[in-house]
């Protein structure tokens, strides 16, 4: 399967304006989605030995949707980083209330494919790409508490634990989100936690705003503050740009808190049609690792919405 979707979703921006070639690679994306979805209903039945005889529970499990999506991050004129990454919010009908499948921290978003989704990995490496699963100790409209088991797919590989609370809270148009997280890795038998809150707020019809502030605790000398602001731009139905400018310090015992990193980005985001999309992000950033040398990088993202 992952030889086929490679292939889909490399020949999908030089071949979309042929029609042969258009639909044989549709007709692949309907193979995979089938493939997808039965094994979620099958998950879904086996947790909860229920018998879909009539079928009703697939009807459910098929308004899930899911991006697979072919990145190719840090494009420089020497290396270029290669990886699949999924992106969605997989919801099994007889555990809807309870437990949810996972596959990165960006899964309590609802997936929509004509926004743009920037990819910046955090320091709490919850982000990369895992296959979990979470349980809802609470579960309410605009908070939540969880407990989610998870074996990330990225190096460094491993089993983790994570307990999390969610809150949001909209005055008129405004939002205010906090997200917390307590995160162990059975591996290398070490704790981590991070918290964070968010501002949003449209500014008009085409434009919208966020601020995110985290911190993010490894150790008692692993802090890290991170803070980034974001503006949104619709240009059409099937167009975005993201700007977005971030700045990282970190604590240590020599340095305290000491400028760690900046960086600023343009995403731009096109959906070629209803199934498949292109991301691109070019990004220029300074980090103390690198001595605060000057860095411009593009990251390429081509996408496949598995749904019906």
């Amino acid at each position: 399967m992952r030889a086929i979707l490679l292939s889909l979703l490399i020949s999908l921006p030089l071949f979309a304006d042929f029609n042969s070639t258009k639909n044989e690679i549709d007709n692949y994306r309907k193979i995979v989605t089938m493939g997808y979805y039965d094994t979620l209903n099958n998950i879904d039945c086996y947790l909860t030995d229920y018998n879909d005889t009539n079928r009703s529970n697939y009807k459910q499990i098929s308004k899930n949707k899911l991006q697979v999506i072919l990145s190719v991050k840090n494009i420089t004129k020497d290396s270029a980083d290669v990886a699949l990454r999924l992106r969605g919010k997989i919801v099994l009908p007889q555990l809807k209330d309870k437990m949810e499948l996972t596959f990165s921290q960006r899964d309590d978003e609802q997936i929509d494919n004509q926004s743009l989704s920037s990819d910046h990995d955090d320091i709490v490496n919850d982000s990369k790409l895992h296959v979990g699963l979470k349980y809802y100790l609470y579960k309410e409209k605009k908070s939540k508490a969880y407990g989610k088991l998870s074996f990330k797919l990225s190096s460094p590989f491993g089993l983790y634990a994570k307990l999390g609370i969610d809150r949001s809270y909209l005055y008129k148009d405004f939002e205010t989100v906090f997200n917390h997280g307590l995160y162990y890795y059975v591996n290398e038998n070490k704790f981590a936690a991070s918290s964070a809150v968010s501002f949003f707020k449209p500014i008009t019809v085409d434009y919208w705003i966020g601020q995110q502030n985290s911190l993010y605790w490894e150790s008692k000398d692993s802090i890290y503050l991170k803070h980034n602001i974001t503006l949104y731009q619709i240009l059409g139905l099937n167009d975005r740009i993201l700007y977005r400018t971030s700045y990282t310090t970190s604590y240590d015992d020599v340095d305290r808190f000491e400028h760690d990193s900046f960086g600023c980005s343009v995403g731009y985001f096109h959906r070629f049609n209803k199934w498949f999309f292109i991301e691109m992000v070019p990004e220029f950033r300074k980090h103390r690792d690198n001595g605060y040398r000057a860095e411009t990088l593009l990251t390429l993202n081509f996408g496949m919405l598995l749904g019906n």
